[in-house]
């Protein structure tokens, strides 16, 4: 356990760094945001802090250890393994400095939006098993592979970090037992580390495959295969108990898959595959052979730059906007809200002589004197505001719009009217679609003139989710979840209301609020803009209609 949080270090200059946040810690080190006093780039700095268990000789030990690893590791070339820009001390404290990663890591990534889809942890454990088998040949082994260890850039690359910090600590193979016997050594992360690992045996990169099996076990289930009260029962667990098989808990895990993970995850590591290459291989054919359960390559690779992004939209001359779907993509996926506009006019139509005429923003349609309301559809009213072409139409009143890209989201905006505070209720169809976690669709609203910056609220009603982002030069997730409101098949109509108050924002979803308000409290908060329809996922075609926007 470190005795400190690093707190005390924001503001300090580290290897001609200035420390600006804190993005994280673990029991011996801490990782800050930072801005280079070289160039203008963020950079991610790694400061490896004392340890109360450690008395100082173990502790110089400890830090001569790492500044080797850290020049062997620096020398490590490859696109899917963190490169380190530099490392020293400062004060006695061993430091690395490396990319910032804005897309965070892995773990995070599937704690926000879920298992991921088989062709998604595809595409994942492909680069990472390259990344292994480049490091194993070239005499290093990683020995602390997992999720919380994989970085995600932005654009669907994953790459392996903390190369060489493990195996720093790990004791010369002539000490066999000293693993279990130090409290100082560490052996890596109980929840995915190798039975030889845990028995302090000698490794090799068989080792590695292993913690690569557990890792893609938790990129599907959501959980590493074994739970335990304490660090050795989880490593005894390891070493003795056999992992349950996937195909128990989703459908579209084959017994192909199933036997391809419990080979990777043998005790004996002559058991398992001999390389990282050979075992993601493996588990490509039996993707490939799972099909039609899964999607395409290139959806999965578009789904995972897209749940991540810092990527900026791309806009059509003809108002159309492509624009790259926030991350942290399935992964890792959400829900929203509704009022049904049929319901609604019943009610007003029914209580006609107690309630107020309803007027639309723009005043296209008012009531009449006598007994007749009068509302205005902003889409089948007002059709030339919206885009048409061969993928935007209108067809009996409803405006479809298909998603043909494998890799964006297709926006439409409503001519050019901006809006601040308002009410929106527009009834939604899902016609085409590959029913996975691709295929959302909703609402984006006050987005700039340019729109580069907006709010995106989109709903999943297969899986039965809904997520909230704002895009501004960034990706930020402002919330997610599950809602049983939403009817999952094709050609069921799902409403969705919006009601927009200064910055909080209230979603209902056929009728059932969510049961929360969302506030973005922060200076980047967008105030008025356009409003738009969005479909995103590839092959997905959605059908809009009813769409009724009132001021507040």
């Amino acid at each position: 356990m470190s005795t400190t949080r690093g707190q005390h270090l924001i503001g300090q200059e580290i290897g001609l760094c200035i420390l600006e946040q804190l993005l994280g810690y673990g029991g011996s080190s801490a990782v800050f945001l930072a801005q280079s006093s070289l160039n203008d780039e963020k950079v991610a700095v790694k400061v490896f802090l004392h340890r109360s268990s450690m008395d100082k000789q173990m502790q110089k030990n400890f830090y001569d250890r790492f500044l080797r690893e850290a020049e062997a590791a620096s020398e490590l070339d490859h696109p899917n393994i963190l490169s380190i820009y530099s490392y020293g001390e400062h004060n006695g404290l061993p430091y690395i400095v490396m990319p910032y990663m804005p897309g965070g890591t892995l773990s995070e990534y599937v704690a926000r939006h879920g298992p991921l889809s088989l062709k998604e942890a595809q595409l994942y454990i492909e680069q990472i098993a390259s990344a292994l088998d480049y490091a194993h040949e070239n005499g290093c082994v990683h020995c602390d592979v997992k999720p919380a260890n994989i970085l995600l850039d932005g654009w669907g690359h994953a790459l392996l970090s903390d190369f060489g910090i493990v195996r720093l600590i790990q004791p010369d193979t002539t000490s066999a037992e000293q693993p279990m016997k130090s409290p100082e050594i560490l052996m890596g992360t109980p929840d995915y580390i190798s039975p030889e690992q845990a028995l302090g045996e000698p490794l090799d990169g068989r080792s590695d495959v292993y913690s690569l099996a557990v890792t893609l076990f938790f990129l599907l289930a959501g959980s590493p295969p074994f739970k335990a009260e304490s660090s050795i029962a989880m490593a005894l667990m390891h070493v003795h108990e056999t992992p349950p098989a996937l195909g128990m808990t989703r459908v579209d895990i084959t017994s192909q898959i199933d036997h391809v993970i419990g080979k990777a995850l043998s005790k004996g590591p002559e058991e398992r595959y001999q390389t990282a290459g050979e075992f993601s291989a493996a588990f490509a054919d039996g993707v490939a052979n799972a099909e039609p359960h899964v999607y395409s390559e290139s959806e999965a690779k578009s789904r995972a730059i897209d749940h991540i992004s810092g990527g900026k939209p791309v806009i059509s001359t003809l108002k159309s906007v492509v624009t790259v779907r926030p991350a942290w993509s399935h992964s890792i996926k959400l829900r929203r809200i509704v009022v049904p506009l049929i319901l609604l006019l019943a009610v007003i139509i029914g209580s006609l002589a107690t309630v107020n005429i309803v007027l639309n923003r723009h005043s296209h349609a008012q009531a009449t004197p006598s007994t007749s309301i009068t509302y205005t559809d902003n889409l089948a009213d007002e059709q030339s505001e919206w885009l048409q072409g061969q993928n935007y139409f209108f067809s009996n009143g409803q405006y479809y719009i298909q998603n043909t890209s494998p890799k964006w989201i297709a926006t439409v905006f409503y001519g050019s009217h901006q809006f601040t505070n308002f009410r929106l209720t527009v009834t939604t169809s899902e016609i085409h679609g590959s029913h996975n976690n691709g295929d959302y669709y909703g609402i984006a609203f006050r987005s700039s003139p340019d729109q580069l910056r907006y709010y995106l609220f989109e709903i999943n009603p297969w899986y039965g989710q809904y997520e909230f982002w704002r895009f501004d030069g960034q990706t930020v997730y402002l919330g997610s979840g599950s809602v049983t409101s939403l009817l999952p098949n094709f050609g069921q109509n799902n409403v969705i209301t919006v009601q927009v108050k200064d910055n909080t924002f209230n979603f209902i979803l056929n009728n059932k609020p969510l049961g929360k308000l969302f506030t973005d409290h922060t200076k980047a908060a967008l105030p008025s803009g356009d409003i738009g329809l969005c479909v995103d996922g590839q092959g997905t075609e959605v059908a809009f209609s009813h769409l009724q926007i009132d001021s507040l």
